[in-house]
């Protein structure tokens, strides 16, 4: 008569450890290391095709939505990027080493999820800049090509030694590696460290991008 409320016992005590795990995975999840920092950011999408904008006037309104974005009062910092970490869309692309004679996509060096962002894109997210520099408004159609890439893509193309080297996309155009950025997660929580690469969006703009606005007032 005594196994039937012992079992009752075990099975709850099994439930509410159970829960405990599960809320304290959670709490992992909303206070873990993501590579930017969800709180006190807001984030507004754009579409700048929808609206007209193509081409060479791209880069223009893109300049002209973060210096407008700029001037509200009590904002921290405001970046522009073409899609917001762990969002439904993404871009990834091949990337070679340096002397690669054949881009074909079997000498891929890595797959890296590919992002365009603006300056000041880094802080409005909460993404550290481990090494080198962020990108200017100078870094646009005319300079040479640059990118900031994260840890993982710095240890699998350079062995950690990236700063300053060069390494190809897909099209052939060579670019040089100016800044190393913490890891993040791009598309799930749950992912595994993946190569990531930012562009200058003056050198890679995009008709959809995401306004990331950080400030400590009131989102409304």
């Amino acid at each position: 008569t005594c196994a039937l409320p012992i079992s009752q016992i075990a099975i709850c005590a099994l439930l509410v450890t159970s829960s405990l795990v599960a809320v304290r995975g959670m709490q992992r999840s909303l206070y873990g290391e993501f590579g930017f920092e969800p709180r006190q950011t807001l984030i507004a999408n754009t579409v700048l095709t929808m609206a007209g904008y193509s081409g060479a006037q791209l880069p223009i309104i893109e300049k002209r939505l973060v210096e407008g974005a700029q001037t509200i009062p009590g904002l921290q910092a405001v970046g522009l990027v073409n899609y917001p970490p762990l969002s439904e869309s993404e871009e990834s692309s091949n990337v070679f080493a340096e002397n690669t004679p054949d881009l074909n996509p079997r000498n891929a060096a890595a797959m890296a999820v590919k992002y365009s962002i603006s300056p000041n894109y880094f802080r409005a997210a909460g993404t550290r800049l481990l090494s080198g520099r962020g990108f200017s408004w100078h870094d646009d159609e005319a300079a040479p090509r640059v990118a900031i890439v994260n840890h993982e893509f710095a240890a699998r193309l350079f062995g950690g030694h990236a700063l300053g080297r060069h390494y190809r996309m897909a099209d052939g155009a060579l670019v040089e590696v100016v800044g190393i950025a913490e890891d993040g997660k791009y598309v799930s929580l749950t992912e595994a460290p993946q190569p990531a690469m930012f562009l200058p969006v003056l050198q890679a703009p995009a008709g959809m991008m995401s306004l990331v606005i950080r400030s400590n007032r009131d989102p409304d």
